[in-house]
Formats: C-alpha cells, sequence, structure tokens
C-alpha cells in the first residue's frame, strides 16, 4: 500500500451550507416588500440583496450537510413550548450606519424568545457549538442592505414618507440553506410550526 506524496488524498472539499433560521412574513407583507424593493431599485439600480426573499433572520450557521439532522433536532427541541403570535411591523427605517433599511417588527420579545431557545438548544450539540451557531441580536425584515452612502440618500427618499403598518400570526419558523457557492439561492430544507 503506497502513500500520496502530493497529499491529495485528503483534500476532498468539505461541501459547506449556509443555514438561515428566519421567520417568513405574510403573502400580503413579502409582497409589500417587494414593491418597497422595486422603488429602491428604481431609485439606484441593481443592489445586493434586491432579489432575496423576505425573512426575519433568528440565526446563521455555516456547517456541513452532516450537520443538518442535529441542527434540525435542536431547532425542533427549541421551538417546543412556544406558541404561535401575533407580530406588528410599524414604520420604515434604517441602521445607525446608513447601510441598512428596514421595516422594523414591533413584538421583539417573543421573536428573542424563540431564538433564544432555539439558539440554546442547537449549541448543545457539541459539533454546532464548535462550528457555530450565529444569532441575529436585532430582528428586521429587510428591504435593501449594504448600501453606500449616495445609494442610502436616494433610497431613504423613495421610501418616503417611511410608513407602514401591518400585522400578521407568526406560526412557524422555517429552517433555509444555500451552497457556499456564488449565486447560489436558499431552499426551504424544514418549517417548525410554534405550538
Amino acid at each position: 500500500m503506497g502513500t500520496d506524496p502530493n497529499g491529495k488524498l485528503f483534500d476532498v472539499p468539505v461541501l459547506g451550507y449556509r443555514y438561515l433560521l428566519v421567520i417568513r412574513p405574510s403573502k400580503e407583507i413579502t409582497a409589500v416588500v417587494n414593491v418597497l424593493k422595486e422603488k429602491v431599485e428604481e431609485a439606484i439600480g441593481p443592489y445586493r440583496y434586491r432579489h432575496s426573499t423576505a425573512h426575519i433572520t433568528l440565526f446563521y450557521a455555516d456547517l456541513p450537510v452532516e450537520c443538518e439532522r442535529d441542527l434540525c433536532e435542536g431547532i425542533a427541541r427549541g421551538v417546543e413550548g412556544h406558541g404561535a403570535f401575533r407580530l406588528h411591523y410599524e414604520g420604515i427605517t434604517h441602521f445607525e450606519n446608513k447601510q441598512t433599511i428596514y421595516i422594523d417588527p414591533v413584538e421583539k420579545q417573543p421573536i428573542d424568545s424563540v431564538r433564544k431557545s432555539v439558539v440554546a438548544y442547537a449549541r448543545s450539540y457539541k459539533r454546532l457549538k464548535k462550528l457555530g451557531i450565529n444569532p441575529s441580536d436585532h430582528p428586521h425584515l429587510t428591504i435593501a442592505a449594504g448600501l453606500k452612502p449616495a445609494q442610502f440618500e436616494r433610497a431613504w427618499e423613495s421610501l418616503a414618507p417611511h410608513e407602514l403598518r401591518a400585522e400578521e400570526q407568526v406560526t412557524e419558523v422555517v429552517l433555509l440553506r444555500r451552497a457556499m457557492r456564488e449565486g447560489e439561492r436558499y431552499a426551504h430544507v424544514r418549517s417548525f410550526v410554534l405550538e
């Protein structure tokens, strides 16, 4: 039995994925977000995340596919005992750095509660804790992100008067994944129903 002098035997790339655990808004709210994104695109041209699906991120994790089962089990355990909740959106705002414009959910406590529980259970799996679960510390529904100063000013003006009121019932959280390659889109992995 010979050795591999070039070391290629173990140079097999690990197929990694970016996993997102999200709250997906209703079709009606998604349609509103898409109209707002169109307004921004008319004002500044194509921009990053223009075609991303509307969502509120609870966490992201970059993991090999072998970790998906543990991740799903951790999420399933984490949502136990959490009921569906009413979520109101009020106003279009932006982060202080003026790179991201978003719709602000009013009820942050139930979002935080579900997120903390799911993250704690997911991190109870040794491999997941080691590889990293990255929670979102400010739940929001993104309209535009990664804006440069001039883009921000035009985009912000296009969304005036920055008013928006909507509400929905959140009944589930959704796990998405995409391969860690340029141009890949997120695909549905599994939905987790809130009691």
